[in-house]
């Protein structure tokens, strides 16, 4: 049968937008409510849905021209559901952020080439699949949790038979704090100024904000993945 009657276990939900200067390219949201601010925070590119735009990073949530009704009353369907306590907690899906676009230039290089190939892909989402079945640590930071070194080598290898050296893992996980910062700052200025948008959103953002600070504090502006483990 090419459908089960019963349904389908889905495991892993992402959100993915074209960010060339910020966010790593995967992180998992520690809970439900960060992973629906994942999706709530994803900027891009505009698309050809929005009429005269071009090129501009948009907020609040990117696939706005495609909600049907109220902003604020679809993300509280979000969070009402992600959350739902009738979602047994070892069936809740990862929920995490993708970015494909990340740059040389955006991380110290020179060019605005790709930091990376787009079929690196199959290694995120593999990681993200063993996640989800418990197979793997991670790297706890404000933002959610990154991958560690070892683990993403043995899967560039085994998914996709490619080398992966150390600098590049610290050029696309290191924490460009000014940046998320910025992002961060621009989602809720943005979000304030729309309708019956739950407090939710802005109580992960200040959280994430305050950690983000403090790291920043600690170790400087930017924070590469080895300043995380140390705690």
């Amino acid at each position: 049968m090419a459908e089960a009657a019963e349904g389908v276990e889905t495991r892993v939900i992402t959100y993915s937008g074209r960010d060339s200067d910020t966010m790593p390219p995967v992180w998992a949201a520690k809970n439900a409510t960060h992973g629906v601010v994942i999706g709530a925070c994803i900027v891009s590119a505009a698309t050809a849905t929005e009429v005269g735009a071009s090129g501009v990073k948009r907020a609040p949530w990117a696939n706005a021209p495609f909600i049907p009704g109220a902003l604020g009353d679809y993300m509280k369907a979000q969070f009402d559901f992600f959350d739902n306590p009738a979602i047994a907690a070892d069936k809740r899906p990862i929920m995490a952020g993708l970015n494909y676009f990340l740059t040389h230039e955006a991380r110290g290089g020179g060019g605005t080439k790709l930091l990376g190939e787009k079929k690196d892909v199959k290694v995120w989402l593999g990681w993200l699949e063993r996640r989800a079945h418990g197979d793997l640590e991670a790297i706890e930071t404000p933002i959610g949790f990154i991958p560690r070194y070892a683990d993403l080598k043995m899967l560039f290898e085994s998914i996709i038979d490619k080398a992966y050296p150390t600098d590049l893992y610290d050029r696309q996980f290191s924490l460009y704090i000014d940046n998320i910062l910025a992002r961060n700052d621009l989602q809720t200025v943005a979000y304030a100024k729309e309708e019956h948008i739950p407090q939710l959103l802005f109580d992960v953002l200040r959280e994430q904000r305050d950690g983000l600070i403090d790291l920043k504090t600690k170790y400087g502006p930017i924070v590469t993945p080895e300043q995380l483990m140390e705690g």
